[in-house]
């Protein structure tokens, strides 16, 4: 984060503010460890896409197997895979055939009354001239109150009779982190300070998916503050970073790390006087319409400042 006031006060409503826009810019890297394949380069310019009808086939089939997910309609979802296609979730438990993952998807949806689902495809390369292998991340919440359980995802599809469908699908523990990871943030958001400072945020995608952008602005009746935040995957660590620049020269960075649901960002930044900041921030989703920020074991060069309280920050729902 990076703070530019040196007044205490301000300082809880420009962390508030630098954190909220951190959420904003994830910047993904291809910072795993362990080969992955490469996504396939564009066409010259000039040249088309000699499989763009393909891959457009093949967008349209995962779209509607995501949409049969998230309407929890069993049949229509095992639909998409071949009559003998094979599924492993992450715990190793495999099934086999149309009937077998009916029956399974049909039990795990009447015993998940509430869920949502949120898939980022990645990778998607050619095998040959009628198969496939599609590669990416899916974030299942089975409730509410419940964190996000991310996984990466492997699915080998296959054409047949003209349509594309899956032949495998296997799930495996996410250890790396991306931009997916907090692509809830991007919307518009809000808070009122304890002085009555007006924080706003937005956030949205970029073209490919591959960052968040972010904007904020703090009002109040002595300072008026906007700017803007990167966040990525750092190359040199693997570890989700923040880049904030404030519009009136102020920096700052921070690395976060995952717990469960919420994060937890160790925070650093030089304001405008010179002097630097440094503090923990905690980040807590509470629903995907609003989380709480809080700043602890602050410094501001050698001066120990108070912890701050946690702020409720909501999202502010487009006019109907």
């Amino acid at each position: 984060m990076l703070l530019t006031s040196p007044i205490p006060g301000r300082i809880s409503w420009r962390a508030l503010a630098v954190l909220t826009c951190s959420l904003l810019t994830s910047i993904q890297a291809n910072a795993q460890t362990g080969a992955k394949p490469k996504p396939r380069p564009a066409a010259p310019a000039g040249q088309s896409d000699p499989r763009a009808d393909d891959r457009a086939g093949i967008q349209a089939a995962m779209t509607s197997f995501r949409e049969a997910f998230k309407a929890r309609d069993a049949k229509a979802m095992t639909a998409h895979w071949t009559a003998e296609g094979e599924y492993r979730n992450q715990s190793g438990v495999q099934l086999q055939g149309r009937v077998a993952l009916e029956q399974a998807f049909a039990a795990f949806f009447a015993k998940t009354p509430e869920l949502k689902v949120d898939s980022q495809p990645e990778a998607l390369r050619f095998l040959s001239r009628d198969s496939a292998v599609q590669e990416g991340v899916v974030n299942v919440q089975r409730g509410a109150a419940e964190p996000m359980v991310p996984a990466r995802f492997t699915a080998l599809l296959v054409r047949e009779d003209g349509s594309w469908r899956l032949a495998s699908l296997v799930e495996s523990p996410k250890d790396d982190v991306s931009v997916a990871d907090i692509g809830w943030i991007v919307g518009e958001w809000k808070s009122t300070g304890e002085s009555g400072a007006e924080i706003d945020s937005t956030y949205t995608w970029s073209a490919n998916k591959k960052f968040i952008h972010g904007q904020f602005s703090i009002k109040e009746k002595e300072l008026t503050l906007t700017g803007a935040q990167i966040i990525g995957v750092d190359p040199a660590t693997g570890m989700l970073h923040s880049w904030t620049f404030e519009a009136d020269g102020g920096v700052g960075e921070a690395d976060w790390s995952r717990d469960g649901d919420h994060w937890v960002l160790e925070a650093a930044g030089t304001m405008t006087d010179g002097s630097s900041l440094s503090e923990t921030n905690l980040l807590r989703r509470v629903n995907d319409d609003s989380f709480t920020w809080q700043s602890i074991d602050r410094l501001l060069d050698d001066e120990e400042l108070a912890d701050l309280p946690p702020v409720k920050v909501s999202r502010v729902k487009p006019a109907k």
